[in-house]
């Protein structure tokens, strides 16, 4: 599980920097404040998985194991999304898709 929250910490960092890639000096919130935000959440993740870890009482395993799963699953999906932000290969596949009339507005809404 060390490894997961390992995974979680690097992903919210990279998740950083690709933000500050994209919006550069126009984050919000600026990017300072974003990193204290960031390196917040990582703290209070390692500081729940401490607790946990430390603790004599294992009736949470599956609901830890499940939240930890989740956060690695989320933070993963929104790194891809910035990278497809980022990569003009995507973004000439989506103008391609618009140009042949499929709605990708409505795609995303489903």
């Amino acid at each position: 599980m060390e490894y997961k929250l390992l995974g979680i910490s690097g992903l919210i960092l990279i998740i950083l920097l690709l933000t500050w890639l994209k919006d550069g000096e126009n984050m919000n919130p600026p990017l300072k404040r974003r990193a204290v935000i960031d390196i917040t959440t990582i703290c209070i993740f390692w500081a729940v998985y401490e607790f946990y870890n430390f603790s004599k009482d294992k009736a949470f395993v599956e609901e830890v194991t499940m939240i930890i799963n989740l956060a690695l699953l989320f933070f993963l999906a929104r790194m891809v999304q910035l990278i497809a932000q980022l990569n003009p290969m995507i973004q000439e596949f989506v103008h391609f898709l618009k140009k042949k009339g499929i709605k990708i507005d409505e795609l995303d809404e489903k």
